[in-house]
């Protein structure tokens, strides 16, 4: 070999090993969650990686994500570029290198949409994947499920908390958020009476009276998980709940039973089973709490915060049954004898919106079911209702939940 030959091959061997090193992180995953009103999507890695985002909304609208070279590793198959469809605000995404050092995932959206945040996550619990998390709204949201919303172009990866909060950061000063959730809808009837009178129609017609009276007082904010007949997903209600930063989360029933002597209303706030069930949930639909966020915070102290933010949210469901119990009560609505009760109901599952199941009597009882439907006493049951949220929110009301 030639001594010129020699020296050229010197000089070029940095860039030709650096060409030659294969990546060293693997995305391992790429999920979806959410709906239209706010999509999340999940990247899992084998490693912690640094990203960058960009928006384009000139002619197709689409959400970039700058990567430094990967492996695509994607449902088992390894390949250097692919492509899939998405849910919610993605309709399809892409994936390749990019360059000889970097890699890009593309996002192509139904619609316009805005990044409203992005954040990474060290691995949780028995996952050992690395996340990097996005979360999507439209340009236009309906405004009855309007949420504070950040800059379209994210930063880098390790945003500061205050950058990267899941959740809209509560302000003293604001009307509490509270959703009321109608159960069932659409091709989920409910319970039937023996009349034809279906729980979906019950639900939505007092949610939509308790959200009236509400807003009425002029104390709160008020947003429905679903404001016509339509079928909504138990997951989708709650995300709902907590993508607006909900302060209190309401479940609206009718109950049914083969004793058709039984009547009354019952309130449930989540058990010591469902506690469990919870904790499975949250990491399966990556409910990430304000304390998670802070990488600079060892993960052990962020898991005991994480811990102490589901039981002040299991506490405050708790005092809230206990207050709506007497107010129904006072509002002359009747309960039954053990009211106060426990289930693990996955809209009672928000790990940090206090939330209580509201079952408000018998469709198999006729007198509850000409109560449900009678006007005079839906706007009783909707006063009591508010009168519980008056009390729950009230700085002087005492804590009368069990810890």
């Amino acid at each position: 070999m030639s001594r010129w030959l020699l020296t050229a091959l010197l000089l070029l061997w940095p860039a030709l090993t650096a060409v030659a090193d294969p990546p060293s992180s693997r995305i391992t995953g790429l999920r979806f969650g959410g709906g239209q009103s706010q999509t999340r999507i999940v990247i899992d890695s084998d490693k912690p990686l640094t990203f960058q985002t960009f928006s384009s909304q000139g002619g197709e609208a689409r959400i970039v994500v700058e990567l430094p070279k990967v492996r695509w590793s994607l449902g088992g198959l390894t390949a250097e570029s692919g492509q899939g469809d998405g849910e919610g605000l993605v309709q399809t995404y892409r994936y390749a290198h990019n360059s000889s050092s970097s890699s890009r995932l593309t996002l192509d959206l139904r619609s316009p949409a805005r990044l409203v945040r992005s954040f990474a996550l060290p691995p949780a619990g028995d996952d050992p994947h690395y996340r990097i998390v996005l979360d999507l709204r439209p340009i236009e949201p309906t405004p009855a499920l309007t949420a504070k919303t950040s800059p379209e172009r994210a930063s880098a990866v390790r945003p500061s908390p205050q950058a990267a909060a899941p959740r809209p950061a509560p302000d003293p000063s604001r009307r509490p958020l509270i959703v009321i959730d109608p159960g069932h809808g659409g091709r989920d009837p409910g319970a039937v009476s023996s009349s034809g009178l279906r729980e979906k129609d019950v639900t939505l017609e007092i949610a939509r009276l308790i959200r009236d009276e509400l807003v009425a007082s002029g104390r709160y904010r008020v947003a429905l998980t679903r404001t016509r007949d339509e079928f909504i997903e138990l997951e989708a209600r709650v995300e709902r709940a907590r993508s607006l930063g909900a302060d209190l989360f309401i479940s609206l029933h009718a109950d049914a039973g083969p004793n058709s002597s039984v009547r009354g209303a019952s309130v449930y706030t989540l058990s010591a089973e469902g506690e469990k069930r919870a904790e499975e949930v949250r990491h399966r639909n990556d409910w990430i709490l304000d304390v998670e966020t802070d990488s600079s915070r060892p993960r052990e102290v962020n898991d005991i915060l994480a811990d102490l933010v589901q039981r002040e949210t299991k506490t405050q469901s708790s005092r809230f049954a206990q207050m709506l119990i007497p107010a129904l009560s006072d509002a002359g609505w009747p309960a039954l004898a053990n009211t106060h009760r426990k289930r693990g109901f996955f809209v009672l599952l928000s790990p940090d919106v206090p939330a209580v199941l509201l079952e408000m009597g018998f469709m198999t009882h006729p007198a509850d079911e000409a109560m449900l439907v009678s006007d005079a006493r839906r706007a009783r049951l909707a006063d009591g209702v508010l009168a519980a949220i008056d009390g729950f929110f009230s700085r002087d009301a005492p804590l009368l939940a069990e810890r």
